[in-house]
């Protein structure tokens, strides 16, 4: 082999580790310090540049608290425990944690993101500030929301708030919430809808439409913020566009040179590609 063909060689070898070593977005665990471990498809926020190993909706920041922050749709909540087993995450409202009679602000709302709500939550209501009493069976005021003016708040299971155009027409405003069912103790929600809310409720998390390829190859999903496009991180370190499935035979695959995926040649520069078609060009020569 000529002199040439090594020293390209060594050429591309260090441009292609260079690459890697510089931009291959880290897919670590890491945390907040409350114990509730940050990893994939959960990623934090703070010091991240570029590009995420994870979903881009699950970005969590960190509180002072030390628990991590996940911002919803309408409101924000503390992430008090993530099974990655399960594919599930644990939430509470932050303006409601710990308090025993709190009073919720917004409707859980999702959004337009892979995540729903678990079977293990139930919906509850909140009708506040109402100035009359309909006449429903079980409508017990909430003691510690009654307001200096007389005013009275109602909390019930969905489903069970019978005459509900007659309290949305009667309160000031209709909230639902949700909880976990095993934190309500049956008939009791008046006097156990703070503790609950306290424990806060389950979300599921689903594979995102845009990285289901790539994970069923056992892959992680990136996404480059700047290029608004999503990624496919492999084991082996290769970055592809969808899938790292490599063709059984790489010589007849029109989406491969010699082995190497366009897609990750396109992310190394016209240098790093002009050396590898040199080599290539060079090592059929020799």
């Amino acid at each position: 082999m000529s002199k040439a063909f090594y020293l390209l060689c060594a050429l591309f070898s260090t441009i292609f580790v260079t690459y890697y070593a510089d931009s291959l977005p880290i897919c670590a665990s890491s945390g907040c310090g409350n114990g509730v471990p940050i990893k994939y498809p959960f990623w934090k926020r703070s010091g991240t540049v570029g590009e995420v190993c994870g979903y881009p909706e699950f970005g969590l920041e960190c509180s002072k608290k030390g628990y991590p922050i996940l911002q919803l749709k309408t409101d924000t909540y503390y992430v008090t425990d993530i099974n990655y087993v399960n594919h599930s995450i644990t939430l509470v409202d932050i303006d409601v944690m710990n308090d025993t009679c709190p009073r919720a602000k917004n409707n859980v709302s999702i959004g337009n993101i892979p995540l729903s709500f678990s079977n293990l939550d139930m919906n509850i209501t909140f009708y506040f500030n109402c100035s009359s009493q309909p006449s429903v069976v079980g409508a017990v005021p909430i003691k510690c929301l009654i307001n200096g003016q007389g005013k009275k708040s109602y909390v019930f299971e969905v489903g069970t708030d019978i005459g509900r155009r007659t309290w949305t027409n009667s309160c000031d405003a209709e909230v639902m919430v949700a909880v976990k069912h095993d934190q309500i103790e049956s008939g009791d929600l008046i006097n156990g809808f703070g503790a609950a809310m306290s424990k806060g409720f389950v979300l599921d998390w689903n594979r995102a439409v845009d990285c289901a390829e790539c994970e069923l190859s056992d892959g992680y999903c990136a996404y480059n913020g700047t290029a608004r496009q999503t990624l496919c991180i492999c084991k082996d370190g290769r970055i592809v566009a969808k899938s790292c499935k490599k063709a059984d035979d790489a010589s007849t695959d029109g989406g491969s040179a010699n082995g190497v995926e366009l897609s990750e040649l396109s992310g190394l520069g016209s240098k790093a590609v002009a050396a590898w078609l040199l080599v290539s060009a060079l090592s059929s020569e020799v």
